[in-house]
């Protein structure tokens, strides 16, 4: 029940209280009060009518915090990040391990920022503030590279460098890495130096340096924060989202633009493979002919290819989730999950494979621990998918071509695709883009300049077809 008192204010104008008394959903009574005057002059009967409806909304407001059988989840004074560990908690239900393992490290990273902050504290103004601190956050990067002394004093600590790792909890590969004097992390780094009983400067050349993030991962920051409060929105403890884009005027810095392969440098790779181990070969030549994503090739069993009807069915993706270490799980988006058409000289070079790996597993025999796997490591475990950024590298080097990131070999197929005629519409059926406009946005240069061919083309026929026409009338 609700109750209305008329007050004086200090200027002799007259405002009016609202109490409400129930019962509190552990049994107690609760008394809430709230102060109201008109904006304007009001007859008797205006002002009845506004009061009462006042006090009506005023009452379901309480008895909806208070008088329900179990306690509110939230109301709009609770702390940001306390109901952040409520929108985590759905999350872990409705979504992916890959997803929540991402939505949770983007909350820790901008629990600092939002700890002093309500969900009704976000106004647009508030959050603009925010995400320009979001902005300018910096991490601490190590660039790490071995000395020339590292290889003796691991020698030294271990006959058998796979003994070595073990021993030190340390991967192969990264080993490997540091003794080619490429760039490992640094907690690798302290690793290798604590088995061979050194100090990390003493083997490895420590470079430190301040640097912003990338603006995907500051993005992933800004869209924790509007997903958080969308959750309380949908739930009504606040009236509006005010993180949606609709209302926030900041932008993130542009991020870089996708980088591809020059057509002569991807057939230069392709040559070069032939040069390579058939697992390489395979892997580079899958990347560049299907525009698969290296986790969706890294979790290929072979009943997902069929070489009579020339197809492989994209259905998984092995990856590395923060805390879960590597795993099988659903692709990207439910696009992702696709059957792609694969061409007959990657059909000849997946017999060429399969071949090695039937011989692999004889040598191999009772200590070969794949059961289904296509692309494996020397014991047929499923390949990690780093090694896959390692083989690149070293085909790269062999090649004499410069660096580039093993998601461009997917962007260089994509371009080649756009730059052949082929519809946006098919090739974002093919790479398992969930829209048309992702591949029209993202390859807007590439679909420019397919543009300017056609227009070119269109210009020279039609020059062509006037040159013959005046011929003709000569």
């Amino acid at each position: 029940m609700y109750s209305i008192r008329t007050r004086k204010t200090a200027n002799g104008a007259e405002s009016y209280q609202i109490t409400v008394k129930i019962v509190g959903y552990n049994g107690k009574a609760v008394q809430k009060s709230t102060s109201w005057k008109p904006n304007y002059k009001m007859s008797e009967k205006q002002l009845q009518l506004a009061l009462n409806r006042v006090a009506v909304e005023f009452e379901k407001k309480i008895e909806a915090e208070f008088a329900g059988r179990q306690a509110p989840i939230a109301t709009e004074n609770t702390f940001f990040n306390d109901f952040a560990q409520y929108w985590l908690s759905q999350i872990e239900k409705r979504h992916s391990e890959a997803y929540y393992a991402s939505a949770n490290n983007a909350v820790n990273k901008i629990a600092p920022l939002m700890k002093d902050y309500r969900l009704k504290d976000l106004t647009p103004t508030v959050l603009d503030d925010i995400h320009k601190r979001i902005d300018d956050m910096i991490k601490t990067e190590y660039v790490v590279t071995a000395k020339s002394t590292l290889a003796e004093a691991v020698k030294k600590a271990a006959r058998y460098k796979t003994v070595f790792c073990r021993n030190n909890n340390v991967s192969v590969q990264t080993l490997k890495a540091a003794l080619q004097m490429r760039h490992i992390c640094y907690a690798s780094a302290c690793l290798i130096a604590q088995g061979v009983n050194m100090d990390v400067e003493e083997v490895f050349n420590v470079q430190v340096r301040q640097v912003p993030y990338k603006s995907a991962y500051t993005e992933g920051m800004k869209q924790a924060i509007r997903n958080t409060l969308a959750e309380a929105a949908k739930l009504g403890i606040v009236k509006r989202n005010y993180a949606r884009k609709l209302y926030i005027t900041t932008k993130h810095p542009d991020s870089v633009k996708v980088s591809s392969m020059s057509i002569a440098d991807a057939q230069k790779l392709m040559q070069t493979c032939n040069r390579l181990d058939i697992r390489k070969k395979l892997i580079i030549t899958f990347l560049l002919f299907t525009g698969a994503r290296k986790g969706e090739v890294c979790g290929l069993d072979w009943d997902d290819i069929d070489l009579e009807n020339k197809t492989v069915f994209i259905q998984r993706q092995y990856e590395a989730v923060s805390k879960k270490g590597l795993i099988l799980k659903a692709p990207k988006t439910k696009s992702s999950i696709r059957k792609v058409e694969l061409p007959d000289a990657l059909i000849e070079t997946i017999k060429e494979y399969r071949l090695w790996y039937e011989n692999k597993r004889i040598e191999v025999g009772d200590k070969w621990q794949g059961e289904n796997n296509v692309l494996v490591a020397q014991n047929g475990k499923r390949l990690h998918p780093t090694t896959v950024r390692n083989w690149l590298d070293e085909a790269l080097l062999l090649a004499g071509l410069p660096h580039c990131s093993v998601h461009s070999l997917r962007h260089t197929n994509i371009s080649i695709l756009i730059a052949a005629g082929v519809s946006p519409v098919a090739v974002a059926s093919r790479v398992g883009h969930s829209k048309t406009s992702t591949t029209m946005d993202i390859y807007a240069d590439f679909l420019g300049s397919s543009d300017r061919e056609a227009s070119g083309k269109l210009n020279d026929y039609f020059a062509m077809d006037s040159a013959q026409r005046k011929t003709n009338n000569e």
